[in-house]
């Protein structure tokens, strides 16, 4: 048996696919305990995990971060992304006050969480391996045709990345020897949650490739009275905004809905809370907060996002082709994923008109370049390891 401690923060979409990750673990008899937040203090003691709270400076409330992260409110662009990256780093030592009080054969760390910059630089830790359910960043290009794109990104990376990399530095006492994001890197493996396919080629990056790893069944979210209009007599599109950048529907959501109107296609609306404009809806348009993915994906054609990456990855797990729309957290990486992988159409900005939407679902659903190729890596994730197989990675094969 093995003691394997999981270091995750409070948000649902790192939460997701943390789950049955932790589930396989206990259920394999392994010893399982999680930092998190107490916002989901509960959902992992119900798998039978022994949950430790972040301290209060290190946890947030996901649905109201301009609240209970202070400092946040007011902020956007460039001083929103300096902010976000350098309260990361500044919670460092309040993770680790936790970390360090429990042993641990295995750590399995969230890639925003800085306390893993400091454990892999320890001569003297446990295995440190991070879960892959971000984006990995892509190494900078240095000539054609990325000449532009890279000098941009070295132009910014100071503006954007300067202050939290100064941060972990004061932090550490020492200079790190890497940029900050990039410590794991220097862990013992990642658990990316998608397929090859899907990644740029990272030589150096130490990635086992394990697929989504999300459940989102009828159990968690029940089906609508309305389920029985998805029989199959025309494509179904669904359109959502995911569960963080969901606070403005008009980025993304109500444009689809207003593109689609007059298509020949069943358009399905997540919110996941928010609710939309008052005001009648078309024709061909179904609504709810939620939906079990695992019920609702197999049956889109199409899926409309604004670039959650594991929302995304879930949808290439049953090939469905994507139009993705998005430039925060690490929207803008995703899309250019969707792009150069062939999966779909995806655009860097933060909306879209509808006739751009529009235009792009068509291509997807016409084109079968786009459905073929969402179905090819829909093959590489179905051949990827079991869970029973992704338990044996983390704990080393210990019964």
């Amino acid at each position: 048996m093995a003691s394997v401690l999981v270091c995750v923060h409070p948000a649902r979409g790192h939460v997701g696919p943390t789950k049955p990750i932790v589930e396989a673990l206990i259920a394999a008899g392994h010893e399982v305990a999680v930092v998190t937040g107490a916002r989901y203090r509960e959902t992992f003691e119900k798998l039978g995990a022994t949950v430790e709270l972040l301290p209060p400076a290190a946890d947030f409330d996901e649905t109201d971060l301009d609240g209970s992260i202070p400092g946040r409110a007011g902020k956007r662009g460039l001083r929103l992304a300096r902010f976000e990256l350098t309260n990361f780093v500044r919670a460092m030592p309040h993770q680790l006050s936790v970390i360090d009080e429990r042993e641990a054969d295995v750590v399995l760390c969230d890639p925003l969480m800085m306390a893993g910059l400091a454990l892999v630089r320890r001569k003297r830790r446990p295995r440190v391996l991070t879960l892959g359910f971000l984006p990995f960043m892509p190494p900078v290009p240095t000539g054609p045709p990325g000449h532009l794109r890279g000098m941009t990104l070295k132009a910014l990376a100071p503006l954007v990345l300067g202050p939290a990399q100064k941060l972990a530095k004061d932090l550490l006492g020492e200079d790190p020897g890497m940029l900050f994001t990039d410590w794991p890197l220097r862990s013992d493996g990642v658990l990316q949650m998608t397929c090859p396919g899907f990644e740029y080629p990272r030589p150096e990056a130490p990635l086992h490739f394990i697929g989504p790893t999300t459940v989102s069944a009828a159990s968690e979210h029940p089906l609508p009275p309305w389920w029985a209009d998805l029989d199959g007599s025309r494509p179904v599109v669904h359109v959502t905004q995911g569960t963080v950048a969901n606070d403005d529907l008009g980025r993304l959501v109500e444009p689809a809905i207003a593109g689609l109107a007059g298509e020949d296609v069943l358009v399905v609306v997540t919110t996941c809370g928010t609710p939309l404009r008052p005001g009648p809806l078309p024709a061909n348009v179904r609504v709810a907060d939620f939906l079990p993915y695992d019920e609702l994906l197999p049956r889109c054609a199409a899926m409309v996002t604004n670039g959650g990456y594991g929302g995304v990855n879930h949808a290439l797990r049953y090939g469905v082709p994507l139009v993705v729309v998005g430039a925060s957290e690490d929207k803008r990486e995703v899309a250019a994923r969707v792009t150069w992988s062939g999966a779909g159409i995806g655009r860097a900005r933060a909306t879209a008109s509808p006739r751009m939407l529009r235009r792009a679902v068509r291509a997807v659903l016409d084109d079968p370049r786009y459905p073929d190729r969402a179905r090819d890596l829909a093959a590489e994730i179905a051949a990827g390891p079991s869970m029973d197989e992704v338990v044996k990675l983390i704990t080393g094969g210990r019964e």
